[in-house]
Parts: C-alpha cells; structure tokens; sequence
C-alpha cells in the first residue's frame, strides 16, 4: 500500500494519465480515501489541461530559441557590462579625488598646527620640568596647627635653631627634626627618607619626665625626601627626643634630642 508521500511523487505522472493501469488504480483508491491527496490532485489538473495547449512548435522554441533572440539577449548583455565597467571607472576617478583632497586636507592641517605649536614647546619644557621636580610627599592629616612647608624655608629658619637627625639602622629610614623655639612651645621642621609610600609617619614629642605630645602625621607618597613643619607644646628645653612611627605605633625613627 503506497504512502501519502509515495502518492504524491507520482501524482504529476497520474494526471497526465502516463502511470501503469495497476498503479492509476492503486492511486485512485487512495485518494477516495485522502482529502490532503485529492485536493492536490484537483490543482495538478487544471495544470494539465494548460499542457494540453502546447504545440510541439512551442516545445522546440523553448529547447532551442530563434537565432535572432539569442543575438538579442547577447548584444544586451554586453552592452550591460560595457555600461558597468564605464560606471566603476568613472566611480574610482571620483574616490581617487576625495581621497586625494582629503589627504591633502589633512596634511596641511598637519603643518599649521605643527608650526602654530613650534613657539609654545620652551613653556611646555618648562612646565614638564617644574611637574619633575621632587615635591613634599607627606600631609597633616591630625592637627590644624601641621602645615605642609617647603625645604628652603625650615632651613633659613634652622639657623636660629637646632638640627636633630636619626636613622633605623634595621630598616634605612633616615629623619632630620629642626627645632626652633616658639610662642607657647616650639615650632618643628622634619624631613623623613626612605619611607615606603603609603605609611602614615605620625610624630611624637617625648619630654624628660616621659610626657608625649602628638605633633601631627602625614601620609608618605613617596620615598623621596620631603620637609613639613608642625608644632609642639613642650618647650624647647623639655624635649628629650623624637619619635616617629608609622599608624599601628611602630616605630619609623627615634631621634635624641641631644643638646
């Protein structure tokens, strides 16, 4: 017994009635039996019946077209093409002239900024060395009265002082305190090196009877040498050393104050 499928492959053949006997018949009693196959049957015969209408004149045009169409379909093509290969040159000439002018363009907007940017390189190299120049590296972050200061000003003012200096054999930290007394205590200038960036240096005023006096912190950004001034309370007299140590109370440098 044939399939729906199997019907259908040869429902072409059995409309134009060119299937065996024995077959036509197989078909024929399943599509009593299938509407899906007899309605596609009903579409193949109006199909056949077209067929009917050709003339074996029709079926030799089609294998084999007049010579006169066929030099016809030819000559378009190759005036088609002709038409195609003028319409590419003629576009790449327009590209070759956009590309060009651009390039232009760009060259000379080049040139005028290059020239216009000529006499402003000195200050440029100015400004480049000045950003290189070594800079204070540590902040007060505790006491209003800790203000950053640069290098030349502690040491003008060292000379109506006294200079202390310390180092951490263990570790290579070295710290300079300059020590000049002040209104109601005295003022401090302190240099610290070698200290890891990103230590918090907080320093510590240690009297002879053991009192402490907090003097400020800075946040170390780098390991360069950097100089910042702070004051204590203690008088000048009293101070019997320096202690500074990083935020969890270890010690960064202990400097005596020897007189």
């Amino acid at each position: 017994m044939m399939t729906c499928e199997e019907i259908r492959l040869s429902m072409g053949a059995h409309a134009l009635g060119a299937l065996e006997p024995d077959e036509a018949i197989e078909i024929d009693n399943h599509l009593a039996t299938c509407e899906a196959c007899g309605g596609e049957l009903v579409e193949l015969e109006g199909v056949a019946s077209f067929l009917g209408k050709v003339s074996e004149r029709d079926v030799e045009l089609v294998s084999s077209p007049p010579r006169q169409v066929l030099d016809r379909l030819l000559n378009d093509r190759v005036r088609r093409n002709r038409r195609g290969r003028v319409l590419m040159a003629v576009a790449a000439s327009a590209a070759a002239v956009v590309v060009g002018g651009t390039v232009w363009t760009t060259l000379g907007t080049a040139g005028h900024e290059d020239t216009a940017a000529a006499p402003a390189s000195a200050p440029s190299s100015q400004s480049a060395q000045e950003k290189a120049e070594p800079r204070a590296e540590l902040y007060s972050d505790s006491k209003p009265s800790a203000s950053e200061a640069p290098e030349p000003k502690a040491s003008e003012r060292a000379v109506a002082g006294s200079r202390f200096s310390g180092e951490n054999s263990a570790t290579g930290y070295r710290a300079t305190v300059t020590a000049v007394p002040g209104a109601g205590g005295t003022e401090l200038s302190v240099s610290l090196d070698g200290v890891p960036a990103g230590t918090t240096a907080r320093l510590v005023v240690v009297a002879h009877d053991g009192r402490r006096d907090p003097a400020g912190s800075w946040d170390v950004r780098s390991r360069d040498r950097a100089a910042f001034q702070s004051t204590t309370s203690l008088p000048m007299d009293d101070i019997a050393r320096f202690e500074l140590v990083d935020e969890k109370g270890k010690a960064l440098v202990r400097i005596q104050a020897r007189k």
